[in-house]
């Protein structure tokens, strides 16, 4: 029966599973023997509980008068236990079955419940403390368990649920897919993901690695043309990731960046690290990124998400977030086009005003040309690789477009590369965080070579490209380099 309206009353729930739970009743058991609260404990196949009221298995007409009563409820990570209790109204404090302990076959649930605690639909209790914690303060106010009438729309609920649960419990091989685009700016990678991301299933997410810049700090614009702060996309994302942009500590993350997002950091993203302060510092960066790909891949829904952030030190911190699959898309330009391009004043108008892109001299874009390059080969030894020209690209778009989709695991059905026609792509709006000032175009771009480097690049300047960029020059084919 259900209490009276003056008696607390904690309910925990273990679920079906043959796996006994005892940590979760030990945990309850023990806060209920220090209180005045009324407990009741469905232990399962775990021993049943000294202090609380326990029973096995609890009938679905008795279940549901014990959540019509509840003050709180303490449940396993189980997605259907956690719809049936937010359908009831209440936000369940959450304790995911460890595979270690030998609670579950794997780690689903903690990776479900995780995901879903950054979406605000549980209160997530990692150790006893934190599950006292919570049921102290769910006592002390019950307010705070309750979900808001009309916000809990069991629908929305299940859907929102089933894809948390395809994203987090199927085989590594359906993993969100990160297209990453390697090499070097003014290379044509503002284009390709745009795109690519037109395919059904694919985000066009830009550079991700200026998010923290760019989008949060400066707040510039996002590609659909409002600014980061007021794009529907990213302030889920934001919400999904961290209870929202304002909850991080964007300092810190940006000098986590600035420390390990470098060339010279390779050794240390590789494993070899030299001190316990280096390897926490990855460690901590790496679960950032993690809850920002998994909030776009929850908020978008997209099976292939695309970030031309195209420095490979960062790539080597994506590869280390366990729920993507990273595959690498190398792409290259002459370089004398590159050098020539980053010579040029290039304004952008995506920070409420206008203001200048960085600009290089001919030997500094050369060496880095050389360096970011190199490091981008080194993609081939860690995973899935494929390298593209951007000359090939723009002669033959849409049957690029199409080894590439391939590449990532997306199909390609009738019409899906319509928008790619010959010297030409009909570009749609889309959520780039970052890139070239071209993300902000919409409708028909031409697709055309640059090689205004040909006359605009001055002699000593091109004998400049030759000498540091030809071997590279010559390996990818750009046979007329001197």
């Amino acid at each position: 029966m259900p209490p009276s309206p003056s008696e607390p009353l904690v309910v925990a729930l273990v679920g079906t599973d043959h796996h006994p739970f005892e940590r979760l009743v030990r945990w309850v058991d023990a806060w209920a023997g220090s209180g005045a609260v009324r407990v009741v404990i469905q232990h399962g196949s775990a021993h049943p509980p000294e202090h609380a009221t326990g029973v096995g298995v609890l009938p679905a007409d008795e279940l549901a008068s014990l959540l019509a009563g509840a003050t709180a409820v303490v449940c396993h990570g189980g997605p259907g236990t956690i719809a049936t209790v937010r359908a009831a109204g209440l936000r369940p404090i959450v304790v995911a079955r460890d595979p270690l302990g030998k609670e579950h076959v794997d780690d689903h649930q903690q990776r479900f419940v995780a995901a879903a605690a950054r979406a605000g639909d549980v209160i997530e209790a990692g150790d006893e403390g934190a599950l006292r914690a919570a049921l102290d303060a769910a006592v002390s106010d019950p307010s705070t368990q309750r979900i808001p009438p009309g916000a809990h729309d069991v629908t929305a609920t299940v859907a929102r649920f089933g894809r948390l649960v395809e994203r987090v419990v199927t085989p590594s091989v359906d993993r969100p897919r990160v297209l990453f685009i390697a090499g070097w700016g003014r290379s044509g990678s503002t284009l390709l993901d745009r795109m690519l991301g037109q395919l059904p299933g694919v985000f066009s997410a830009g550079e991700l690695r200026d998010i923290w810049q760019r989008g949060v700090r400066q707040d510039r614009l996002c590609g659909c043309g409002a600014a980061f702060s007021e794009c529907d996309v990213w302030r889920k994302v934001g919400e999904v990731a961290f209870g929202g942009w304002g909850e991080i500590d964007i300092d810190q993350i940006q000098a986590l960046r600035e420390r390990l997002d470098r060339p010279w950091s390779v050794p240390l993203l590789l494993g070899s690290r030299v001190t316990p302060s280096i390897d926490a510092d990855v460690a901590r960066y790496v679960g950032v990124l993690t809850r920002l790909y998994d909030a776009i891949a929850e908020v978008s829904g997209a099976r292939v998400i695309v970030d031309s952030s195209k420095i490979a030190t960062f790539a080597l911190l994506v590869r280390q977030v366990p729920s993507l699959d990273l595959r690498t898309v190398h792409l290259v330009r002459d370089p004398r086009g590159v050098v020539h391009s980053w010579r040029k004043a290039v304004v952008r108008e995506d920070g409420g005003g206008r203001d200048a892109m960085l600009r290089y001299g001919a030997a500094s874009a050369s060496a880095r040309y050389v360096a970011y390059n190199t490091v981008a080969h080194g993609m081939r030894l860690m995973g899935r690789y494929r390298f593209l020209r951007y000359e090939d690209l723009l002669a033959a778009p849409r049957d690029t477009v199409a080894r590439l989709a391939a590449f990532a695991g997306i199909a390609t059905p009738g019409d899906a590369l319509a928008y790619l026609r010959e010297g030409e792509a009909d570009l749609q709006p889309n959520h780039t965080v970052d890139g070239n000032p071209m993300r902000l175009q919409q409708g028909p771009v031409a697709l055309r070579r640059d090689d205004g480097w040909r006359t605009g690049l001055a002699p000593s300047d091109r004998r400049i490209v030759d000498a540091i960029t030809a071997p590279l020059a010559l390996a990818y084919g750009y046979r007329g380099h001197r």
